[in-house]
């Protein structure tokens, strides 16, 4: 009966539009208060204690990394190595914008951030290169799903605490995916730009215009190489690589690019402060709220219920994805990641889940929901990006839902495609 009032209390809360990690602590706060008679200082402790782990020191580090490979040349050069690649195909601009997010996104550890930012250059672009605006803002949007997909990811961090499953594997287990999903909306674009007679570039570009691109943008294109190449090799932690991301890109924006400024800096220092802050405070609630929600015996609870339901690994499956896609389109993916994970590791264990394929998928779904109408935040982020009405952006992207719906299904129900290789990397 606990059980069921702290989660209702925690929906009520939500539905009220109470922000999340106000919704998670009022809630454990509304237990101790009223269903069990526990010191409020054991809160405190729980919270504080949750934090104390050395890999969380990669957050703020990762997202200082993208401000700072954000500050000028490095986007302008990833978008033009992209163009010079794909710019010869029908809807080339559309196809610039997946290249570019496959490569640049997901390192700011928010995807609300990853829309916005490259959004702020994407739409723009495509609208000067004779797109339709609501075209633009689709493709924007469906491309900075990749983002979190694509290592380094900060919501793979954050699922390999929760799960204990090595960071590394979950990094190198999204790299195939997000090129899957890259290649589904890519065909999606094709199919459109050639209905609605799209622009494109009419020649291919010379191989000595991809060669010059590739050398102006190499030094960013190493950023990623880096980062798993001394992860893989063990040369590093994944904790130690968000360390040499910073350091790299504070090398190449300030010596080789010469785009950053040492005033800029503190700015830099002070926005991944804030935006850590968010995460992490999220993170404390969320670990009080899984503790409460433990010690309910919450989880072996639903374990229990879906065992009875069925025996099938297929239709567990099925049930988890309707289950974090429907989460994603109400609430903040870190918060699901923290709170929702804990729930269902039980029944990851009991029907023989890779948990790294799952994290995997997880971290799909709920990105997938944060674009999904009518209540995916992601629209609303569009819409205020673009400056059309939240139902024109619902029209626009509901299309590109299929090609990341159909990509979701394959990595769910082929886990080799996470799987095979972190097995080859890792052994």
């Amino acid at each position: 009966m606990n059980a069921i009032i702290l989660i209702s209390v925690l929906m009520i809360l939500m539905a009220l539009r109470v922000p999340v990690v106000f919704s998670l602590l009022l809630s454990c706060l509304f237990y101790v208060t009223f269903l069990k008679e526990i010191p409020m200082i054991i809160l405190a402790h729980r919270m504080l204690g949750s934090l104390q782990i050395f890999p969380l020191l990669s957050l703020p580090l990762y997202i200082l990394a993208a401000d700072i490979m954000n500050s000028g040349r490095i986007t302008e050069e990833m978008f033009n190595l992209s163009r010079s690649l794909v710019g010869h195909i029908r809807g080339s601009m559309g196809h610039v914008n997946v290249v570019a997010s496959m490569i640049f996104a997901g390192m700011s550890g928010s995807i609300t951030a990853d829309t916005a930012g490259l959004g702020k250059i994407e739409i723009p672009m495509m609208t000067k290169a004779g797109y339709d605006k609501s075209f633009a803002v689709a493709v924007t949007g469906a491309s900075s799903i990749i983002g979190p997909i694509m290592p380094p990811s900060i919501q793979m961090i954050l699922y390999a605490m929760i799960a204990e499953q090595s960071v590394g594997r979950l990094f190198v287990g999204g790299a195939i995916p997000g090129m899957v999903m890259g290649l589904a909306i890519m065909v999606t674009i094709y199919f459109y730009a050639v209905r609605r007679k799209y622009p494109y570039d009419a020649n291919r570009a010379p191989w000595a215009e991809i060669w010059k691109s590739f050398r102006r943008s190499v030094w960013a294109l190493m950023t990623p190489v880096i980062i798993l190449g001394g992860i893989v090799t063990g040369i590093f932690t994944p904790t130690e690589a968000a360390v040499v991301a910073v350091v790299y890109a504070f090398v190449i924006s300030f010596f080789v690019y010469r785009t950053l400024q040492l005033k800029d800096m503190l700015k830099m220092m002070v926005g991944s402060a804030v935006t850590s802050a968010l995460i992490l405070v999220i993170m404390g609630a969320a670990s009080v709220f899984g503790w409460i929600v433990t010690m309910e015996n919450i989880p072996a609870l639903i374990r229990d219920f879906i065992m009875a339901t069925t025996d099938q690994q297929w239709v567990v499956l099925i049930i988890l994805n309707l289950v974090f896609l429907v989460a994603g389109c109400f609430f903040d993916i870190c918060a699901i990641i923290l709170v929702f994970t804990p729930m269902i590791l039980p029944v990851l264990t009991a029907f023989q889940i890779d948990l790294v394929h799952w994290g995997v998928v997880e971290v799909l779904n709920v990105c997938i929901g944060f674009l999904t109408p009518p209540f995916g935040v992601g629209l609303y982020v569009l819409s205020d990006l673009s400056g059309l009405s939240v139902s024109q952006v619902m029209k626009a992207v509901t299309p590109f839902l299929i090609p990341l719906l159909i990509s979701l299904t394959l990595i769910t129900f082929f886990p080799q495609l996470v799987l095979w290789l972190p097995e080859i990397v890792f052994g």
